[in-house]
């Protein structure tokens, strides 16, 4: 009777030691495609792993023949002692930051010193907003009909419009339409001061109540000025840059401004008319620098042609 019940006792110690043994061992890995039912450790905090987009590139490419063109440009008015020249090269180096121009100002009152001209003291509000040069009478001596399209607009948040100021705007802008139809190139400077006149408003929040579609026919109007050929002149090049300042650089053809880079000449600048295509001037160069700026610093806004109140 023992000898079995010894065998019987010690089969019973080694099947709790092998019960033992399994509840000791740790799980095994579920196997591929096995759902996993063990419980997980708690996932601790790390970095941000995640790629993320790649953003969209807003810089336009590089255009070398337009950067080259642009710096002959710069390097050719510079040199600029017209003091309609220096007033444009004050507005470019607000706009663009253009460093060879800082000085553009202090050069133009040195110019009004020498010769105190009433419309140079009428202008010069261009660059100055508090410009204190300008005398009531100097208003007296502004007979010649662009810049009697012109000079009001400039001073419209300081001085009211004329009377008859609306007629004026809107009859530039038809006779002028009539002399581009008829390629009076003379006659069609009344259709882009007419614009000039309607960005000076609207930088000085003029609120002069402008006819139904005005703006939009002042525009393509002008657009219409700027033509197909490979030759660029003085008005096609003022159209595209009062377009351009009036934020509808759209309108201007991108052949055109290939046309205008096409166009300079070998001292940076550019010629009035295709007539006389060898005598560079200021007129025409500054510009078509504006527009060559405007074309390679594209932006949403601008700061203002006429010089804002400080802040």
């Amino acid at each position: 009777m023992k000898k079995p019940l010894v065998v019987a006792c010690c089969v019973i110690v080694i099947c709790s030691l092998l019960t033992v043994s399994l509840l000791l061992k740790p799980p095994s890995a579920p196997s591929d495609g096995e759902p996993q039912t063990s419980a997980q450790p708690t996932p601790q905090t790390t970095a941000q792993t995640t790629p993320q987009p790649t953003p969209i590139s807003t810089v336009q490419p590089i255009d070398p023949a337009l950067q080259q063109a642009v710096k002959n440009a710069i390097t050719y008015l510079k040199q600029t002692q017209d003091p309609t020249g220096l007033l444009m090269l004050n507005v470019i180096y607000r706009q663009f930051g253009i460093a060879e121009f800082n000085d553009s100002l202090q050069r133009y009152d040195q110019l009004l010193a020498s010769n105190p001209d009433p419309l140079l003291r009428i202008s010069r509000r261009i660059a100055d907003y508090n410009t204190s040069a300008v005398q009531p009478e100097d208003f007296n001596s502004v007979t010649d009909q662009l810049d009697r399209l012109t000079v009001p607009a400039l001073y419209s948040d300081r001085i009211s419009l004329p009377d008859d100021y609306l007629s004026q705007l809107t009859d530039a802008m038809d006779i002028g339409f009539f002399y581009a139809e008829h390629s009076i190139n003379s006659g069609s400077y009344l259709l882009t001061h007419a614009l000039l006149a309607t960005i000076w408003l609207q930088n000085n929040h003029c609120s002069l109540q402008l006819p139904e579609d005005f703006t939009s026919t002042l525009y393509q109007e002008n657009a219409a000025l700027i033509g197909d050929g490979s030759q660029v002149d003085d008005i096609e090049l003022e159209a595209a840059a009062f377009l351009y300042q009036a934020g509808q650089g759209n309108l201007v053809n991108p052949v055109f401004v290939q046309n205008v880079i096409a166009a300079q000449f070998t001292d940076g600048g550019w010629s009035a008319t295709r007539d006389t295509p060898s005598n560079t001037n200021w007129h025409p160069s500054v510009l078509a620098l504006m527009i060559l700026l405007h074309v390679e610093y594209p932006a949403a806004s601008y700061p203002p042609m006429i010089a804002p109140a400080p802040s």
